[in-house]
């Protein structure tokens, strides 16, 4: 799951100003139009800041997001936990363990709107 607060640049405890100043400042940055040598890279940018921003400026979708990310902290700290009391796994299959979970969860979160 990507971290909208990376994204902007912004601590998970910002305010609703301090995520408007930082999605306008790395807007200006990476418009499309202004790196027309770069201009791949500015749109995926571009999308990936305004996305964060839609996501983080609203309340109620901020909440479920803050939420949400709590919850994958909490599972990844499950996860390291394992990982030291069994310290057979190497970092190859820690990740892949990790993409493998990850995959799961978003399959049954595809079930769970299907039905």
């Amino acid at each position: 799951m990507k971290n909208h607060y990376i994204t902007l640049g912004l601590d998970r405890n910002a305010q609703k100003h301090q995520i408007k100043e930082a999605y306008h400042k790395l807007a200006l940055k990476w418009h499309p139009d202004k790196n027309i040598n770069c201009r791949a890279q500015a749109i995926t940018q571009f999308q990936e800041i305004n996305e964060a921003y839609n996501i983080l400026s609203k309340s109620e979708s901020k909440k479920k997001y803050d939420y949400k990310l709590e919850k994958d902290d909490d599972f990844l700290e499950q996860i390291d936990k394992m990982n030291e009391e069994f310290t057979y796994l190497n970092k190859d299959d820690y990740n892949t363990l990790i993409k493998f979970i990850n995959r799961i969860d978003k399959q049954s979160k595809r079930i769970r709107k299907h039905e």
